[in-house]
């Protein structure tokens, strides 16, 4: 038994061509087995009548059939979608066949007789491209929504707490330079500055007298604030383009030695996106003065991070985040707090 869902839940769906019905049988059993939903077709003809973009996430095809031969569909099937995986599936194997089936865009070959094995394996390569694929069509229309959306939802918060919208702004951006540090892809990227940016949302359904509160925290306080982790997760959470975000909502107060909330995470349980936020959360939070404390020196945050490297943060970021942090605008920007505005303006001077 597989797993051959998208992260939505939507089944993934086969288009089986071949003119030998036998040999369709046993390709349309095997692909079922895979649980894949199965459409066939008995030429390239009626294939491509069947055939839409996003329609299928698979192609697999005969190569000599009659009317049109497999080289002819598979090329009439790129102008339609250059990028949905193909599998030749041809008895018929040379040389000159695979490289005129590679040039014309096919993902993979398989030669009959096939075993089962090698059916399976080369199937659930392409699966994991129609998967890659399928994800990153989504991310590509629905990123600029989540954008639009994420700038609102800060607004919101913002409209709340002057300091912590300046703050998601601040963690987003933090995020993404880490993230580009590790080499991550341009989605990861993206999912991890929105995920600073929303971080706090949950904040919204926190009552002023907590959220505003100038002096310490009770216990119960606490307690209802560390709510809002749990409930920003829950807001994301409204479409699967946003899972990845959500979680960094949801699990950036966990700890890396497992003490953190609200499901007690431990090391690299937690999501990536989550640890980096964490690190920035904390140093973005120790910098700037709140409602109830000053801000503290950047030195002083530093050997915080230092300090709880390996319980609280993950080290391998808190060591990777000093290398995206502008020192030069941290100190400027304590100057201006400390009431010296022409000293600030000569260490931006300095810095550029």
């Amino acid at each position: 038994m597989t797993d051959n869902g998208l992260r939505d839940g939507r089944v993934l769906r086969a288009l089986c061509v071949d003119d030998e019905p036998t040999t369709l049988s046993l390709v349309s059993r095997l692909l079922q087995r895979m649980e894949l939903e199965v459409t066939t077709a008995d030429s390239p003809k009626a294939a491509l009548e069947l055939f839409e973009p996003e329609r299928f996430d698979l192609i697999i095809t005969d190569i000599r059939m009659p009317g049109m031969d497999g080289h002819a569909f598979l090329a009439s099937i790129r102008v339609r979608d250059p990028q949905i995986p193909v599998i030749i599936a041809t008895g018929h194997a040379s040389l000159d066949n695979a490289i005129r089936a590679l040039r014309d865009g096919a993902s993979g070959m398989l030669i009959k007789p096939f075993t089962v094995d090698e059916f399976t394996a080369e199937v659930t390569n392409a699966l994991e491209r129609a998967r890659i694929r399928h994800e990153a069509i989504q991310y590509r229309f629905v990123t600029p929504i989540l954008e639009g959306v994420t700038l609102a939802l800060t607004a919101a918060i913002e409209a709340r707490d002057l300091e912590t919208g300046q703050h998601c702004i601040e963690l987003g951006t933090f995020g993404e330079r880490v993230a580009r540090l590790l080499g991550l892809s341009e989605q990861d990227r993206t999912t991890i500055r929105i995920g600073g940016y929303l971080h706090d949302v949950g904040k919204i359904a926190i009552a002023d007298r907590i959220l505003l509160k100038p002096g310490p925290l009770t216990a119960e306080e606490y307690a209802e604030m560390q709510r809002h982790a749990e409930i920003g997760g829950a807001i994301v959470q409204t479409h699967e383009a946003m899972t990845e975000i959500a979680r960094i909502v949801r699990h950036h107060h966990e700890r890396f030695d497992g003490r953190g909330y609200p499901d007690r995470l431990v090391g690299l349980d937690i999501p990536l996106g989550a640890r980096i936020i964490a690190v920035a959360d904390a140093f973005s939070a120790m910098t700037t003065s709140r409602v109830y404390r000053a801000a503290i020196p950047v030195e002083a945050a530093w050997a915080e991070l230092h300090e709880h490297a390996g319980s609280q943060f993950d080290p391998g970021i808190v060591e990777l985040f000093e290398k995206v942090v502008d020192i030069d605008d941290l100190v400027a920007r304590e100057v201006v707090a400390a009431g010296r505005p022409a000293e600030a303006r000569t260490l931006a001077g300095d810095a550029s």
